[in-house]
């Protein structure tokens, strides 16, 4: 079974991470470095892959940028993770070789670039970070909009508490993993108020139970769900009220990060032809025969 969320969001509040809660405790992370284009992702998809071939449990991440690619993967059969380090969720070993280490797929790339190369890549790299600053300033304007009301205080640690990202506003729209709710959880209950959700996933992780918590993309700072796996179980907040203006923020928000998508796009396509993709593809079968040695 494979469990999918975003790690961070798009949000009024700017680029909101919890890449440093991934993977927890015990398991080993490798860390992927490499440009765009590099095949960060592909390595990962690959790897989960053979993992589910082999009938392992997996745990994929996708981009919030974008969902089609993915930015972290966990194996717990294995007890190893890979996250991509680079921005803007960089990652570095808390304790390299004891709980981390890098995988450095940027050796395959023939560097520096040349001149014109170089000078198209700089250019693309301004753009697409241009039109995530615009991205964001349009969803601080939503959620401005929206006037919810002071914050909420902060969700106490527990073990076994999980924040993950079950919603993301995407260069594709806003996606929410109902795939991924059903299969945890199959009864959900709708709280009248969403400012309830934090006390109740507080109340089960007390209990000892395995709790996800999934802040709401546009405002990390509430609540969207709370799911309870082991109960089968999603307690979800009200649906939001409607609002043309923070609307229209939003779907212009999504109209920027389409646009960075498409500047992101050619930058990889400059750097792809400077690629070895040959070396990566036996770089990558080499490192599945270590994690899958043959019986």
């Amino acid at each position: 079974m494979d469990q999918t969320f975003f790690l961070a969001a798009n949000s009024g509040r700017g680029f909101v991470s919890c890449y440093d809660d991934f993977p927890g405790p015990g398991v080993f992370l490798h860390i992927i470095k490499g440009g765009p284009g590099t095949g960060k992702s592909s390595f990962m998809r690959r790897i989960r892959d053979e993992a589910a071939a082999r009938g392992l449990d997996t745990e994929t991440v996708l981009c919030s940028g974008d969902p089609d690619s993915l930015d972290a993967l966990s194996i717990p059969a294995l007890s190893q993770a890979w996250v991509d380090g680079t921005a803007p969720h960089v990652r570095e070993p808390a304790l390299f070789g004891a709980d981390s280490d890098y995988v450095n797929l940027g050796q395959f790339c023939r560097t520096p670039l040349p001149g014109r190369e170089r000078e198209r890549a700089a250019a693309l790299n301004t753009a697409y970070k241009a039109c995530y600053r615009e991205a964001y300033a349009l969803l601080h304007e939503a959620l401005d909009a929206e006037d919810a009301g002071p914050e909420p205080p902060a969700l106490r640690p527990f073990p076994g508490l999980r924040r993950r990202y079950l919603s993301a506003i995407t260069c594709r729209g806003e996606l929410r993993l109902t795939e991924t709710m059903k299969t945890l959880c199959k009864q959900s209950y709708v709280f009248r108020k969403a400012a309830s959700l934090p006390d109740a996933a507080e109340r089960a992780a007390a209990q000892g139970l395995d709790v996800i918590v999934c802040p709401r993309p546009l405002d990390p700072a509430r609540l969207e769900a709370v799911l309870l796996p082991s109960l089968s179980l999603a307690l979800l907040a009200p649906p939001a009220a409607e609002n043309a203006a923070s609307q229209r923020a939003r779907e212009s928000a999504v109209g920027k990060l389409r646009e960075a998508k498409l500047l992101h796009d050619e930058l990889e396509a400059v750097i792809r032809p400077f690629m070895d993709f040959e070396a990566l593809g036996a770089f990558t079968e080499r490192c599945l025969g270590e994690l899958f040695p043959p019986c």
